[in-house]
């Protein structure tokens, strides 16, 4: 899928990934609450990238001491309205780089669920695209901000520990139609490419990051194909730091 399909995609269901929900409503967020409240001084900036409704941006602005705030997403139909929320929304490709920000702008930089649909032509094109991403991201980032991806792991059972996921990325790609029977997550026109935990934290080492936090939250799979070709499969909060500039110099 490229930009112009991926941004498709999500427009026709916007309905499904967005919640109509207020800010008022939300009542917790493991991201703004465990990691960005206590580690934000005031007067901060925050990135989304794949801001998708903008609730964790809202959120963010509403219960920290972040006070600038700033959403990029493919879909428009996701995206809030100009004139809803304190951040700013601008529509476009996480992939389309540089991003519209000037360097070193940026105290954090949050990146949820967003990896695994950068999709290219091969998984090691995908696998590419997301580094690519997660540099510019660090780019963004002032020395001693954070990095911080969310995302969803796969662990293959038996084999390499990424046979399920290279399953998932060829399966989609070539065998949509029994994908979908096996599993109602297979959803016509969607192409993936999930990665394992140490792929993951390998990318935003590369990056230019240091990883100073780790969550998982592994999932029981609900269905018998699920269990016996996916093994285990859960979320994964990685938060990583940029060096301070000082520490750049003297390496």
């Amino acid at each position: 899928m490229d930009g112009q399909s991926v941004g498709q995609y999500f427009d026709d269901r916007s309905d499904s990934y967005t919640r109509d929900v207020g800010i008022d409503e939300i009542e917790s967020s493991t991201i703004v609450d465990g990691f960005i409240d206590p580690n934000c001084t005031e007067g901060d900036w925050l990135l989304e990238i794949g801001c998708g409704d903008g609730l964790l941006l809202e959120y963010a602005l509403e219960s920290t001491d972040v006070t600038e705030g700033y959403g990029i997403d493919i879909s428009a139909s996701m995206l809030p309205d100009g004139n809803d929320g304190r951040a700013e929304y601008i529509q476009g490709s996480a992939t389309d780089l540089p991003l519209p920000f000037q360097p070193e702008t940026f105290d954090f930089v949050v990146i949820g669920d967003v990896l695994h649909h950068l999709v290219g032509g091969t998984r090691s094109a995908s696998k590419g695209t997301a580094q690519a991403v997660l540099v510019e991201a660090a780019n963004l980032l002032k020395p001693g901000g954070y990095l911080i991806v969310k995302d969803i792991y796969y662990h293959s059972p038996v084999g390499p520990e990424t046979l399920t996921s290279h399953l998932i990325f060829y399966g989609l790609k070539y065998f949509a139609r029994i994908a979908a029977r096996i599993d109602e997550q297979a959803a016509p026109g969607l192409l993936v490419s999930f990665y394992t935990r140490d792929e993951l934290t390998s990318l935003l080492s590369r990056s230019g990051t240091t990883i100073v936090a780790e969550e998982i939250e592994k999932k029981k799979q609900r269905s018998i194909p699920r269990r016996l070709l996916i093994g285990e499969s859960g979320c994964i909060r990685l938060y990583a730091r940029r060096e301070e500039r000082s520490r750049f110099r003297e390496e």
